[in-house]
């Protein structure tokens, strides 16, 4: 069982995916609390050496590093659907906790609840579960997750259960206004920039039901963007009324391309990665692209969509 696993071990290592969200990150931070009260040794590691700074408001955030510690003797992952993305190779005992459709369930014990909104709110089920208290740096840690992964409780998924949970994350502390505060209302110059410039250049296709936006390197460079900037304008473009699916490739610094892709309920996102090697969830997908034939894969992911379309 996890706990037991968790007992036994003296260094304990919470990863959040390549390029975290706060839900991911949250997730993390959570735990980070949890595992101080037991007096374990703990390092809260992520690959990437560049973090949205719009999550400097979580509990633990600079305790963040980049550099996997060699006395490590086990492992939690939070928010990743596949090993690949935790950016390590080691044979470590991991806790793999997650909500993707897609999760390879790749850890020794895993975690996974698809029906979940949230991985904070696997983690929050977990805490319940096993009796044990979430004080308030783990609440506003959790509610962060909850927030942006229901883009502020306006996916479809809501249901009373992810505003029940909302409910009991503020009565043990979390701040809903500083959570919006960073997650929303904190956009940089760049990002602001990269938004007008992509809406601009936005194609329209199948009848105006899919968005396409594409980000070359220089365009990164001209608006002082990364990749981070790159997905707020799907939202954008979802909420116009004839757009079902919303994609943005975006063109990497060594070849290759990431691709994300955005749905209403129309469509499953995460179904229409998968003909690729990407995943996600069905409201939010995306893959990693390493071939230099970029162009072909949108097309076929176009013609992928509107066969799901028929």
């Amino acid at each position: 069982m996890p706990l037991s696993l968790i007992d036994s071990s003296d260094h304990i290592v919470l990863i959040a995916h390549t390029n975290p969200d706060a839900d991911s990150l949250g997730s993390a931070c959570a735990f980070f609390s949890h595992l101080l009260r037991l007096r374990k040794k703990v390092t809260l590691f992520c690959t990437s050496t560049e973090i949205n700074p719009n999550l400097g408001f979580l509990p633990w955030f600079d305790k963040l590093t980049h550099r996997f510690p060699k006395d490590a003797d086990c492992i939690v992952s939070f928010d990743c659907g596949s090993y690949k993305r935790l950016g390590i190779d080691t044979a470590l005992p991991l806790i793999n906790i997650d909500h993707h459709e897609s999760n390879e369930r790749y850890g020794t014990f895993n975690l996974v609840d698809t029906d979940a909104i949230s991985t904070t709110e696997v983690v929050y089920d977990f805490f319940v579960a096993n009796g044990l208290t979430i004080n308030a740096k783990m609440a506003l840690s959790l509610y962060a997750g909850v927030l942006e992964d229901s883009k502020c409780f306006r996916v479809p998924q809501c249901n009373a259960k992810t505003f029940a949970l909302a409910h009991s994350l503020i009565t043990l502390g979390a701040d809903h206004a500083l959570c919006v505060e960073w997650l929303y209302r904190r956009r940089s110059l760049a990002s602001v920039r990269l938004r007008g410039a992509l809406l601009k250049q936005m194609k329209l296709l199948l009848d105006g039901r899919v968005a396409v936006f594409e980000v070359s390197l220089a365009l990164l460079e001209e608006t002082g963007s990364g990749v981070i900037e790159c997905k707020s304008v799907l939202e954008d473009a979802l909420q116009m009324r004839s757009v079902q699916a919303a994609m943005v490739h975006i063109e990497r610094p060594g070849g290759g391309m990431k691709i994300s892709l955005y749905t209403d309920d129309t469509l499953n996102a995460s179904k229409v990665m998968a003909t690729i090697g990407g995943g996600g969830h069905r409201h939010r997908a995306g893959a990693y692209i390493k071939e230099a034939r970029t162009r072909d894969f949108v097309g076929d992911l176009i013609t992928t969509i509107q066969k799901e379309f028929e």
